[in-house]
């Protein structure tokens, strides 16, 4: 019969990352609607999201996008919204 399983500190962090984060996303979905039109935070979140993908992937030394590919960029998501 096999020992106890540790389990790594890796997981551990992933579950605590998962649960702080996607938690307070309700909790702020919650209480932004109550002063923004639901759209309109949406909105809010996805820059959001973005601009700190983008600031932490410049961080990691990711070279910034072309301009065909912001132009690209643009249209899927303008394709996505219509």
């Amino acid at each position: 019969m096999p020992g106890p399983r540790r389990f790594p500190l890796p997981l551990i962090a992933a579950f605590f990352a998962l649960y702080v984060i996607w938690g307070s996303t309700y909790l702020v979905i919650r209480i932004g609607v109550e002063y923004w039109p639901p759209l309109l935070l949406a909105g809010i979140r996805f820059c959001t999201a973005g601009a700190l993908m983008y600031a932490f992937l410049r961080w990691r030394g990711v070279p910034a996008p072309t301009w065909a590919q912001w132009k690209a960029a643009g249209m899927i998501g303008i394709l996505l919204l219509t």
